[in-house]
């Protein structure tokens, strides 16, 4: 799902905007530090180094302080994100046929052929190779995502 095709419902953005003033008592932004807990109550969790890094890029005037103009993005993206791993994880349930938490790497293989990038034998050969990093035969969740979010 691209950027211009993930929408985020009125509803949504409102409640974003409610919950973010709850926090924003004088109406000149919430401290970085309680941006955690601002998305906690929205129902998204954060991990700390990422919310370290988008707080870098929405506090522009170095203040501490972000303001709901630059809260909004952060939400849109953590939502994004959070639809994507859902995704991600159906995709993985599906090609799990034998229900295992793991895909055989010649079903893998069959899947990227499938896809229509144009991929040479050794692209895909090298591509199995950068994902089974156990060399197990199988591929597991957590290096299923590491594949298709390194497109």
């Amino acid at each position: 799902m691209s950027e211009c095709e993930f929408k985020v419902s009125e509803d949504r953005k409102n409640d974003a905007r409610d919950t973010f003033a709850l926090f924003d008592k004088k109406g000149n932004g919430v401290a970085v530090k309680d941006l955690c807990t601002v998305f906690k109550s929205l129902g998204l969790a954060v991990k700390s180094e990422l919310l370290e890094e988008w707080a870098d890029e929405a506090d522009e005037e170095g203040t501490g302080m972000i303001i709901f103009d630059n809260f909004l993005p952060l939400y849109v993206k953590k939502l994004k994100m959070d639809e994507d791993e859902k995704e991600l994880r159906e995709a993985f349930r599906v090609l799990d046929k034998d229900k295992r938490g793991c895909i055989d790497v010649e079903d893998l293989r069959w899947i990227l052929k499938s896809l229509g990038d144009d991929l040479t034998e050794s692209e895909i050969e090298d591509m199995i190779t950068e994902t089974d990093t156990d060399m197990s035969g199988t591929v597991d969740y957590e290096e299923f995502s590491n594949l298709m979010n390194s497109k």
